[in-house]
């Protein structure tokens, strides 16, 4: 598994110096698919404590650099529209996950990284290389 794309520490909010376009620069699109496929792999045998943690780490980074970009999105949508508000609500959630923690258990820290491989993929589809739709 490749590392971290930036670092998993202090994923909470995002670099604040990474604008929208620089961030859409960075993403490797095939890197994140690579790390979905990964994560939402079904195997006989499940990913040991580890490899989850590896998971977590490189969502993470994914997540943080995917984030502005969406944002972004989000600021050129109408204010109070179904479309804005359904599109706020998704990023809070993903925003929410991402300050969760992997949990004590192995089922709960599947999960999570299952939960972040999704956001992930909505995320990656927010781009412009996506989403015609999307601004960088």
């Amino acid at each position: 598994m490749t590392g971290d794309p930036l670092g998993a520490a202090g994923l909470e909010e995002t670099d604040p110096t990474i604008g929208p376009a620089d961030a859409a620069g960075l993403v490797d699109a095939a890197a994140v698919q690579h790390a979905i496929a990964l994560a939402l792999a079904h195997g006989s045998a499940p990913p040991s404590r580890e490899e989850l943690v590896e998971l977590d780490a490189l969502l993470r980074g994914h997540i943080r650099l995917l984030l502005p970009i969406a944002r972004a999105r989000a600021a050129v949508l109408r204010p109070s529209t179904a479309e804005w508000l359904r599109y706020r609500a998704r990023l809070d959630w993903i925003t929410n996950q991402v300050g969760r923690g992997l949990g004590d258990g192995l089922p709960s820290a599947r999960q999570q990284v299952r939960s972040l491989a999704h956001d992930c993929r909505w995320l990656l589809r927010q781009t412009p290389e996506w989403n015609r739709k999307a601004t960088p």
